[in-house]
């Protein structure tokens, strides 16, 4: 069984090889040199999930570090967001995932990264403040039950400027991030802001200065169709796109209505929230619009379980299960009940939000759908009974002929 460690000093000097998750901030960067001091040579990892900006090479290089970066974009879409978009995941209702889709893909590279160097040890930056932890530590676990794991955030939780200071004191410059004022992490679902004085939702959230995805530009309203097969969106007005692109062009095209924005607070793991604040365009109307057709095609007693299971697969996602039995039996119940999700939703977009002008889908049960069904009570039979009945569990439709 892997073990976790949360101090440097709990590391096993005959260790010589490290996988770190590195994001290129100072928080990476101050990990790395510490366990360079320790003799361990450190292979650090970034994960391309869709962040605006990577790593610099040279300036990775400058600091003695060897970097590997993998493209993790069509994999972040088609296995994590594909799955997050049938179970409509949104975090108490209310905002999209976001680290719960990236963080055990970017345990998955680390685990195979570590496993064709050699190394036995994993080491990742995340705090106590966060459920990174959570989520990338029981990833390994699940798939790499004999590698260990460092979290110095946790044990060695050391303020930014005695990183800074650290570093300095071995000539090291400081990475060019460490100026930002916000906290940020972006992947192509979703870019979430963090600290500063976010950290207090008692203070006004500074509009002009925060936003970057949705921040508003002067266009005329616009109407945007979004299709549907077996419950993933395949096409935006009438053009097909992969999963990676069909987000994308959504987010740029939605992003300057200010379509998109949330505030809210994530409880950690140790019982504490975290604020923060999110922009996720594509991700607000192509779950606003798998909801839509949801409720259009599926039978109340399957809105009804569906809304269950969706919420039990969210929590059990956010809590670091993505590869666990129960997260994969969930998968398969909800997969099953997005096969009749077909059709296209259509939406008014403007600077006053998105409003949904029609929806079509070709197994609705709308009572227009249902031609015969005044016939049902000319006279009402025993057979009328059963055939309502059987409506009600989507019994005899298309779908489950």
């Amino acid at each position: 069984m892997s073990r976790v460690l949360s101090t440097f000093a709990d590391v096993d000097r005959s260790i010589k090889g490290a996988v770190l998750l590195y994001s290129g901030g100072l928080d990476s960067l101050y990990t790395a040199q510490r366990l360079r001091d320790m003799d361990i040579a450190v292979t650090a990892l970034t994960v391309n999930v869709g962040q605006s900006a990577l790593p610099s090479l040279e300036e990775v290089k400058s600091y003695g570090l060897d970097l590997i970066v993998v493209d993790g974009r069509d994999r972040l879409a088609d296995e994590f967001l594909a799955a997050g978009i049938r179970a409509n995941a949104r975090y108490n209702g209310n905002f999209p995932l976001s680290s719960s889709f990236t963080r055990p893909l970017m345990a998955q590279e680390a685990v195979r990264l570590a496993t064709a160097l050699g190394h036995t040890l994993i080491v990742h930056s995340a705090t106590p403040y966060q459920n990174t932890a959570a989520r990338v530590n029981l990833s390994i676990f699940s798939l790499a039950p004999t590698l260990d794991l460092l979290c110095p955030g946790f044990g060695d939780y050391i303020s930014r400027e005695a990183k800074t200071q650290y570093l300095a004191d071995r000539g090291i410059a400081p990475p060019q991030t460490l100026h930002q004022t916000y906290s940020i992490d972006e992947n192509l679902w979703a870019r979430v802001i963090e600290n500063d004085s976010l950290e207090d939702p008692a203070i006004d959230i500074p509009m002009e200065t925060v936003f970057a995805w949705t921040r508003m530009e002067e266009k005329p309203p616009i109407v945007v169709t979004i299709a549907f097969e077996q419950g993933q969106p395949v096409a935006v007005d009438g053009v097909a796109y992969p999963l990676s692109q069909l987000i994308d062009h959504l987010n740029q095209l939605l992003g300057p209505y200010g379509i998109g924005r949330f505030v809210g607070l994530e409880d950690g793991v140790f019982g504490v929230k975290n604020p923060e604040l999110r922009e996720a365009p594509a991700a607000h109307l192509i779950l606003e619009s798998h909801v839509l057709l949801e409720e259009q095609i599926l039978a109340r007693e399957e809105l009804r379980i569906k809304r269950m299971l969706d919420d039990e697969w969210t929590r059990h996602v956010c809590l670091g299960g993505w590869f666990s039995p129960l997260k994969q039996s969930l998968d398969l119940a909800i997969q099953n009940l997005n096969r009749p999700i077909n059709g296209e939703v259509r939406w008014s977009v403007s600077h006053q939000g998105a409003f949904c002008l029609a929806r079509r889908a070709p197994d609705s049960l709308h009572a227009g759908a249902i031609p015969t069904f005044p016939e049902e009570f000319q006279p009402y039979t025993l057979e009328s009974f059963y055939r309502s009945l059987a409506r009600q569990y989507r019994i005899g439709t298309v779908v489950n002929e």
